[in-house]
């Protein structure tokens, strides 16, 4: 099957799970909480669409393997193409009424992206509908395509920030003589949904994202979306920021257990290309992040 016949199906399957979620969106559904400190919400609708889009993807692509959020049984995850779920990114914001968050389905092929669909409940029409894209096709908003920012200028722009960023990096001061333009960065804004931030990056309403440490289900849709749009999807790997080429599996972050594209997370930064490079160039990590966080960088 052609990318064209992926793309499709997962904007087809993408707008069939949106329908469901504007529904119990706009009836205030109820927020639970899961994992050992029970501080991660979701809600029952989150079981409800993953399960959904494992049928349809195992019944349209048996040979494919399928990893999701909220159910553990990663479907043949070793398999040439793993499509990447994420049923509603931005639980919180979707439990309270706010309308950042997006349903989200990449599709990898050897780990690397070539798929992206997200479904959000506002777009660049101020109407609920998909941002899409597939390699060497680029991304549109439903019908209609969509940029990165072409801003040169950073003074009032915005970029996504997350809400703890100064416990991981922090910003330095432009050197002595930069040009006023260039000196400045786009203001900081946090939305508590990846995935918004994703969508809006591609739009060109943010002018870049940065992510201490995704998930692969927050990022493995956005990361193609972004590409087609003209942006620049790099990771923090070796010690510096390198284009992400694809996704590896990678072990658990603490204890034993298999190597496998679950326990992937990286930094990662979204956006413009010349504001990517302006922020890489400033960016510091913090001298005193946790040893965890500091293996998982390669600083320790």
């Amino acid at each position: 099957m052609s990318l064209v016949e992926f793309e499709n199906a997962a904007v087809e399957l993408a707008t069939a799970a949106g329908e469901q979620a504007l529904a119990a969106f706009r009836g205030k559904p109820a927020l639970e909480f899961k994992g050992s400190k029970q501080d991660d919400p979701v809600t029952v609708l989150d079981r409800t669409l993953e399960t959904f889009f494992r049928e349809e993807l195992q019944h349209r692509f048996p040979a494919h393997g399928v990893l999701g959020e909220e159910h553990a049984d990663d479907i043949a995850a070793d398999a040439e193409f793993v499509w990447v779920l994420d049923p509603i990114d931005g639980t919180a914001n979707f439990a309270a009424g706010l309308p950042l968050w997006g349903i989200s389905i990449g599709l990898l092929q050897h780990g690397m992206p070539i798929v992206g669909c997200i479904f959000v409940p506002v777009g660049p029409t101020l109407e609920p509908g998909s941002f899409h894209a597939r390699a060497d096709g680029g991304a549109c908003f439903e019908n209609e395509p969509v940029r990165v920012s072409p801003r040169a200028d950073e003074r009032g722009q915005v970029m996504g920030l997350p809400g703890d960023y100064l416990r991981a990096f922090r910003i330095r001061r432009a050197p002595p003589r930069t040009p006023r333009p260039t000196r400045a960065l786009p203001d900081a804004r946090t939305l508590g949904s990846c995935t918004a931030e994703v969508v809006l990056v591609a739009a060109g309403t943010l002018r870049a994202g940065i992510f201490i440490r995704p998930s692969i289900w927050d990022v493995a849709a956005g990361v193609t979306i972004v590409r087609e749009a003209g942006g620049s999807a790099l990771t923090w790997q070796d010690g510096h920021w390198q284009p992400l080429r694809q996704f590896n599996p990678k072990p658990p972050a603490k204890g034993n257990g298999p190597t496998t594209l679950r326990n992937w997370r990286q930094p990662l930064l979204l956006g413009a290309p010349d504001a990517v490079e302006r922020i890489t160039a400033r960016l510091a990590w913090h001298p005193r992040l946790p040893l965890r966080l500091r293996k998982l960088l390669g600083l320790a």
